[in-house]
C-alpha cells in the first residue's frame, strides 16, 4: 500500500479508488478482488451522496419546474437544452469537487451551492455561452450578465483553454437558455 492513505477523509479525494496493487502476490489476489468490490461499493456511496447533496440544493428547481428535463445518472444530473438557442448543462462529481459544464465550456466548484447556483442562473437567461468559430476551430467561453446589463466572462477551469492560436475569426455565436426560471 506503500503508505497511501485509504482514508477518504483525510484525504479529500477519490483518487485512490483507482490505484492499483501492482505487486500483489496470488494469495493476495483474492484480497485485490475483494477490494476492488469494496472500492465499487464506496463509488456507488459517494455517487449517492453526491446526488443527495445535490437533488436537496436543486429539489426546489425540480418541484417548482416539473417539466425540467433532469437526467440523472449514478455521478450527473444533466438538463437538456431547454430552448432554441440555447445549451445543455450538467453537474458531476471529480475529485471531491463539483464539476458544471455549459456546452463545451466547464469550471470546478468546491461547493455544491455555488455550482447550483450557477446552474440556475444558466437557466434564468444570466450565462450565455460565447462560441467564437475561427479558421482554427472553436472557443467556447461563458458569460454572466449583470444587473446593469453588461455581459462579462466568467473563468473557466485550466484544462479547458485552448492554448492554440485561434485563427482567424470567422463569426461569433450566442448560446442562451432562458428565460426557462424566473
Amino acid at each position: 500500500m506503500g503508505g497511501v492513505s485509504r482514508d477518504y477523509e483525510c484525504r479529500g479525494d477519490a483518487e485512490w479508488l483507482m490505484t492499483d496493487d501492482a505487486g500483489a502476490t496470488q494469495a493476495g489476489k483474492s484480497a485485490a478482488t475483494a477490494e476492488c468490490a469494496s472500492r465499487a461499493a464506496l463509488e456507488a456511496t459517494i455517487g449517492q451522496a453526491f446526488h443527495m447533496r445535490v437533488l436537496k440544493e436543486i429539489a426546489h428547481l425540480a418541484e417548482n419546474y416539473p417539466e425540467l428535463p433532469l437526467v440523472l445518472t449514478e455521478n450527473k444530473i444533466s438538463i437538456r437544452c431547454t430552448v432554441p438557442g440555447g445549451f445543455s448543462i450538467s453537474i458531476q462529481t471529480a475529485r471531491g469537487r463539483y464539476v458544471v459544464c455549459l456546452d463545451e465550456w466547464r469550471d470546478e466548484f468546491a461547493l455544491a451551492g455555488e455550482a447550483v447556483e450557477l446552474i440556475e442562473s444558466a437557466l434564468r437567461g444570466d450565462i450565455r455561452i460565447r462560441v467564437d468559430i475561427s479558421t482554427a476551430g472553436r472557443r467556447h467561453a461563458a458569460e454572466r450578465r449583470l444587473p446593469t446589463g453588461e455581459w462579462i466572462s466568467l473563468p473557466s477551469f485550466e484544462d479547458t483553454i485552448d492554448g492554440t492560436s485561434t485563427g482567424k475569426l470567422v463569426r461569433t455565436v450566442y448560446l442562451r437558455n432562458g428565460p426557462v426560471l424566473v
